[in-house]
């Protein structure tokens, strides 16, 4: 009786539907274990981060403007570090906060070539003209006023360049189209008329 029961048990044990969990009991061992293996490649086929726009180009126009006021600033008595301040104030924009850029390093205890460093290139001559008023113990509204009016004779030479560079490469392939057509249509028919003449001669 007990064997038959045995039997009966297994049977019904072998033949019972398995349960809902039962399932995900098992698969979730599953995908655990291939999870780590399909980590590596998941990160790899991660897109990268993207990196960082270059900075725009600053109007060098605009550059020597605010040069100006800073002169006019320091004629008008004020430190140099309220001077970068007062005018990056009234300036909107990336230049205004270049100019707050230069002051807070100053404010921090940087030296001026520090502080100057960490704005665009455009800037330089403005730093440089600081620079040579403190070495040489001068105003340096003067220089600044220099230093501006040298960056607007820079720029009107370098549109200069450009502009003949243009009209160059505006003029030069209508020049090759032009010389072709004029040959064919007007030397060309001179040519062989000229050719017919003297060969048609007795």
């Amino acid at each position: 009786m007990s064997v038959w029961f045995v039997v009966a048990v297994a049977a019904a044990w072998l033949l019972w539907p398995p349960r809902p969990g039962a399932h995900a009991m098992l698969v979730a061992p599953l995908s655990a274990a291939t999870t780590p293996a399909a980590a590596p490649s998941a990160i790899r086929s991660a897109p990268a981060a993207d990196t960082p726009a270059p900075p725009r180009a600053v109007p060098v126009a605009d550059v020597a403007n605010a040069i100006d006021l800073l002169a006019l600033a320091l004629r008008a008595g004020v430190g140099l570090v309220e001077a970068i301040e007062a005018v990056g104030g009234r300036i909107d924009g990336p230049l205004g906060a270049h100019l707050h850029t230069v002051a807070a390093a100053e404010r921090w205890g940087a030296g001026s070539v520090d502080a100057w460093a960490s704005v665009p290139a455009a800037w330089q001559p403005a730093a440089r003209a600081l620079r040579m008023a403190s070495t040489a113990g001068i105003a340096p509204a003067d220089v600044l006023s220099q230093a501006a009016r040298e960056i607007r004779r820079a720029e009107e030479q370098r549109l200069g360049v450009a502009t003949a560079r243009l009209g160059v490469r505006v003029v030069l392939p209508l020049g090759l189209l032009f010389l072709p057509a004029f040959v064919l249509t007007t030397v060309v028919p001179i040519v062989l008329a000229l050719a017919a003449q003297v060969l048609g001669q007795p």
